[in-house]
């Protein structure tokens, strides 16, 4: 009954786009200048780098990210007994992965880890608001009769809504910035996806500075082939960065929630986020900008990251970065073939769309891997930057992977799935634990040197 409900709801989403609902253009849409006088503080990251990469995956991937940055905090520790959480610069997350780090950001108790009452208090608080049944709530507002109707974008905006209720509270990314500057969090970078250009939007208070650009070669040379006659400009769009500021938006003034639901948004169903293109816009004609599920770009966030390190290691060699760690924590599901190859039609309409973008998904991953470890291998001057990877089947426990496998991507996950995830964590953090040690404790004796 509730699938026939919720399919439902999709069929009239598609059906009647256009119908009324509660929602005001002013609420439906991102718009506030972005002032000319505010300016943010990078990152200082030292002469080391240290990201972490969150994948998407709904309330799945929430809770396993926050039960992994748990046992981080719990096993992994310094020589002046601080965690190695207290040691990460940058987080790139994407979808559900989203969710649980922009309350990580928000919500980190703003003294060092030391403080073992204050982050153990914090911890089973963070755990607990993971767990939480989003989907209801949300759900019930869909069945209103005047909402049934309403468009996807609209729906997003119901997703805010509860978003801010249960965890936000409509705090902006100047506050994320203010505890940034203060070293209370790492500086938190949501990935979006800009529908309209194909093109990665950022939702971060860094700037395309901070990014390396693609490089001028290889965009000359896709120039020159068949895709050139799609019209996409490789250097500022498809292989691109968008940021607010790049539309004339103010990131400052805009709430995090909003940013975590375009990262996390599902096409179809919840979203694209809407915002106005200031700098295209006029009085005789409006410009907008629509941002869906980060992970059609990137679902790891690598890229992101990886674009921050050529960065820092390419274009300022006077800063001599001598190493950097990135930790890669992913919440996907390995593709299962048992739920196919015993039919004769293999999948209903709504699993071959899901096993489409699974594929697309796991394809793209590996191109992005493959990527990373030529472009590792063949420079010298990435040599000294690790890659530790996270997932629920490192633990190689049968039962822990069994139970993972039936974890759906949704907005609430059963109180015995939600413990397998956090079992999960315990034993994965567990085994890699003496890498990530050997990894990052160099890097404090090259410093003290």
């Amino acid at each position: 009954m509730k699938r026939l409900v919720i399919i439902g709801v999709l069929a009239s989403s598609l059906l009647f786009p256009f119908a009324c609902s509660t929602f005001n253009h002013n609420l439906l849409v991102y718009d506030q200048l972005s002032p000319i006088t505010r300016q943010y503080v990078p990152t200082d990251d030292g002469d080391y780098i240290f990201a972490v990469a969150v994948s998407g995956g709904g309330s799945r991937a929430a809770i396993f990210s926050a039960a992994v940055m748990k046992e981080l905090y719990r096993q992994i520790k310094l020589p002046d007994g601080r965690s190695i959480t207290d040691e990460i610069d940058y987080i790139s997350s994407v979808s559900g992965g989203s969710l649980s780090m922009a309350y990580y950001c928000m919500n980190k108790p703003d003294v060092d880890s030391s403080h073992t009452d204050l982050y153990d208090k914090f911890y089973v608080q963070y755990l607990t608001d993971m767990r939480k049944d989003i989907g209801s709530g949300v759900l019930k507002k869909f069945f209103h009769w005047y909402r049934v109707f309403a468009t996807t974008e609209k729906k997003g905006l119901l997703l805010k809504e509860a978003f801010d209720k249960l965890y936000f509270y409509g705090l902006t990314f100047d506050e994320i910035s203010q505890r940034q500057k203060n070293g209370w969090c790492p500086t938190l970078i949501l990935n979006g996806t800009n529908m309209d250009t194909g093109s990665k939007f950022l939702f971060t208070t860094l700037t395309p500075n901070d990014f390396d650009d693609a490089p001028e070669a290889l965009v000359e040379s896709l120039s020159k082939t068949g895709f050139a006659k799609s019209d996409y400009h490789f250097g500022g769009d498809l292989l691109g960065i968008t940021f607010c500021n790049d539309i004339g938006l103010s990131i400052g003034d805009m709430e995090v929630s909003r940013g975590v639901v375009a990262s996390g948004s599902v096409p179809f169903l919840l979203g694209p986020i809407v915002l106005k293109d200031q700098k295209q816009s006029n009085p005789d004609d409006e410009f907008f900008t629509h941002i869906a599920d980060g992970g059609i770009s990137d679902n790891q966030g690598i890229t992101t990251v990886m674009q921050l390190i050529i960065d820092r290691f390419v274009d300022l060699p006077e800063r001599h970065y001598k190493g950097g760690l990135v930790i890669i924590i992913d919440s996907n599901q390995a593709i299962d073939p048992s739920l196919s190859v015993n039919s004769v039609r293999g999948f209903n309409a709504l699993g071959t769309v899901e096993r489409a973008m699974n594929i697309s998904v796991f394809r793209g991953k590996a191109l992005t891997y493959i990527t990373i470890m030529f472009l590792m291998s063949a420079d010298p001057r990435f040599k000294n930057i690790t890659f530790v990877y996270i997932s629920p089947y490192q633990s190689n426990d049968p039962e822990i992977i069994t139970l993972f496998q039936e974890t759906p991507t949704r907005f609430k996950i059963d109180p015995d799935k939600a413990d397998n995830l956090e079992r999960a964590a315990e034993i994965v953090v567990g085994k890699v634990k003496d890498e990530l040690l050997n990894s990052y404790l160099p890097s404090i004796d090259r410093k003290k040197k």
